[in-house]
Order: C-alpha cells, then structure tokens, then sequence
C-alpha cells in the first residue's frame, strides 16, 4: 500500500504533469529574461563585495574575522526573510514583490556608497540583503510555475546567467577602483537594481492556481499555512534544504575570503584577483547549465552526487593552489563550474516534489533553510583562516561535500 508520502509525492507530479505550458511564448521569455538579467545584476552588485572587501576593511579599520561578522550578519537576515515569501504570494504578484525588492536593493546599495564605519556599512548592506532576499525565491517559483517540464535546464539557465554577474563584477570592480573611489562604485551601480525594480512594475501578472476568484485576507493566511505545513511534511524538499545547508564551500558567502586570500596570501594585484574571480565566474556560468541539461534527461538525484563529489575535489584544489597564474585559473574555473551547479539541481528537485500552489512556500522553505548555515559557516571560515590559514579553511568547507552526498542518498528521483 502507497504511503501519504507518496501519495502526496504522486499527487504533485500529477499537479505539475497538467500543465504543459504556461502563458504564450512572448510571455514565457519576457518572464525568463527578466527574472535572469534582475538575478545577474543581483550577483553583480554582491559580487563585487568579494574584491572591495579588502580595500573597505583597510579604509575602516577592520580585520578578516570582522568581514566574517558582517558577511554571518547578511546572511542570517537573508535567510530570515527568504522564508516569509510563501505568506507574501497570495496577497501580491510575485513580480511585484520582485520589483520592490530591486528598490530595496538599489537602495542598500546606495547607502553603502555613505558608510563611514562598520556600524553604518552593517546597517547599509542589512538593507541591501533584504531587498535582494526576494530574488532567489519567488523568482525561481516565477520560473518553475511558467516552466514546468524543463526546470533543471531553466532555474539551471537561471543560476548561469546570475554567474555572468559573478563573472564580471570583480573585474568590473578592479576597472572600476582606478577611475572611482569604493563609495563612488556604490553610487554608481546602485541604480541598476532601481532600473530593474520599475521593470517588473510593468509586469504585474503572476501565475497562480486555480482557487476562490476573491479570496479574503482570511483565507489567503490560511492559503499560504496551509502550503508550508504541507511543505514541511515533504522529504525530498526537506533534504534538498539540507543538502544546500551542510554543503559550504561553493557558498557565495565565504568566496568572500577567497579574494581576501588571492590579495593577502598569494600578493596578486587588486586587478589580477578580480581577472582571477572573473575566471571563476566562468566556470559558474558554464556548470549549471551542462549539469542541469543533463539532469533533465537522466537521473536527478546522481547528477547531484557527481556536481558534490566534484565540488570537494575542486575545493581541496583551490586550498592547496599555489600563486602560478595557469594553475590557478584552471583550478578557478573547474571550482566554479562545479560548485555552483548544486543549487539549482536543488531547486529543480524542490520544484519537482511540490504541486504549483506550494512553490512559493516551498522555495522560501528552502531558501530559509539553505542560508540558515550563515550562522556557522562565515565566522567558522574566518576563525580557521586567520588560526591556521586559508588551506586549512577551504579543507574543513572540502569534507562538508561528503555529509551533503550522505543526504542525497535519501532523496528519490
């Protein structure tokens, strides 16, 4: 006899298999192309960060540890918000929450440009962080509810395009300290977000499923509980979360340090770290789409263990790199293409494992739970870098590959 979870795993694959597609053709690739170029210049913006942190911490006054506060402190007020959007849904469009999020975000930006302490550049990139919060997971609902029979490939196509961001920001940034100050480079990309947010005010349609045409304020609430209690009963969605939880090297939270480490330990030139990171920017651009392509077409859930066994490989790589520029693009380019394919494979297996009218709740539920490791792994990454140095911190990030293959075992195609 089938068990509820099953069932309800059935019943899901049955709620996703009904829709073949989603609006017209123009539509589908307004929707795709906007929420990717709102993504990438997302990347871009906190990207940079990877390359200005080291010249901010010299023109504030802090040290590498203090870096890991501040990046423990953005990352627990993005988790913390990521998982309220599922309530937020019902009540507005999604593009709608994105747009007000790019604002928010242009913001924060903005204000980062004014810092004149820790306190105040902690305050002007908490503002960022939960601007920025809306972007991963109502904009992978967006896609996974207009996309429904080739998520891997799209919320895949979707974490390649954000890398292009990736990829061009520390050079871009590295170009950029020569003719500005770091406030003025806030100033100046600030806007981009500002541009994006009154883009998505012109698209005010959302996907939604089939309910109550005037639902109350009542049973919206009820809507959006009642979608993350289901949610929580979903193990596949439970351990996709964790597998993005335990997993902390390929985190755009502690490669942070890797740039601090290109300047400070290997003696690059703030141009030559940012052609480094834009490197491994193009590895991040190419992985998750030959990953997620792949995934579409045969299992899953190996795919993931392969991208997992590759990414300890890679990292233990990077630790043990030596400043010899060849090697060192390579080793670069191979970590990014294979660390950044984990979470969208995640994201499709999330996507996958719920009806339309859970994604919401669902991808805040995993991106709640996914960063919910900001509370460990960048003061962790700091603490070991400064004690014992950057090999050994890269090597602790390598082995929390392994505790995320564990879990994959468990999780069913």
């Amino acid at each position: 006899m089938a068990t509820e979870e099953n069932r309800e795993t059935v019943e899901a694959a049955e709620a996703t298999a009904s829709v073949a597609e989603v609006g017209s053709r123009a539509e589908r690739n307004f929707v795709f192309w906007l929420t990717n170029g709102s993504h990438a210049v997302n990347h871009f913006q906190n990207q940079m960060l990877v390359l200005l942190y080291a010249v901010i911490a010299t023109d504030l006054g802090f040290g590498i540890v203090t870096v890991g506060v501040l990046v423990t402190i953005r990352g627990v007020l993005s988790s913390a918000t990521q998982g309220l959007y599922g309530f937020a849904t019902p009540f507005m469009p999604r593009a709608w929450l994105l747009g007000i999020g790019n604002i928010v975000l242009g913001l924060g930006t903005v204000l980062t440009g004014f810092t004149t302490s820790f306190a105040t550049l902690v305050g002007a990139r908490s503002v960022a962080n939960v601007g920025a919060s809306a972007q991963h997971p109502v904009g992978n609902s967006l896609l996974a509810a207009y996309f429904p029979q080739n998520r891997g490939t799209v919320l895949s196509a979707n974490a390649s395009v954000s890398h292009i961001g990736d990829m061009v920001a520390p050079a871009a940034a590295g170009a950029l300290l020569v003719l500005l100050t770091w406030n003025q480079i806030f100033w100046a990309v600030g806007f981009l977000s500002f541009a994006m947010g009154l883009i998505y005010f012109r698209f005010g349609r959302r996907v939604e499923p089939v309910g109550e045409s005037k639902p109350t304020s009542r049973s919206r609430l009820l809507q959006g509980k009642a979608s993350y209690l289901r949610v929580f009963r979903n193990r596949n969605m439970l351990l996709a979360s964790a597998v993005m939880m335990v997993g902390g090297a390929g985190r755009g939270l502690v490669v942070v340090f890797l740039g601090i480490h290109l300047i400070e330990d290997m003696g690059l030139t703030t141009w030559m770290a940012g052609v480094a990171l834009t490197v491994l920017g193009i590895g991040g651009v190419v992985g998750p789409v030959g990953f997620g392509w792949i995934s579409d077409r045969t299992s899953r859930t190996r795919v993931i263990q392969v991208s997992l066994f590759l990414s300890a490989a890679a990292s233990l790589w990077v630790a043990f790199q030596s400043p010899f520029l060849p090697m060192l693009f390579l080793s670069l380019a191979f970590y990014g293409a294979v660390t950044r394919a984990r979470q969208p494979l995640t994201q499709a297996i999330v996507a996958d494992s719920v009806p339309e009218a859970d994604l919401d709740a669902a991808f805040s539920v995993f991106f709640f739970m996914g960063y919910a490791s900001s509370l460990v792994w960048p003061l962790a990454t700091a603490f070991i870098m400064a004690a014992f140095g950057f090999e050994v911190a890269f090597s602790v990030l390598a082995t929390s590959y392994f505790a995320a293959m564990f879990l994959m075992l468990f999780v069913v195609d």
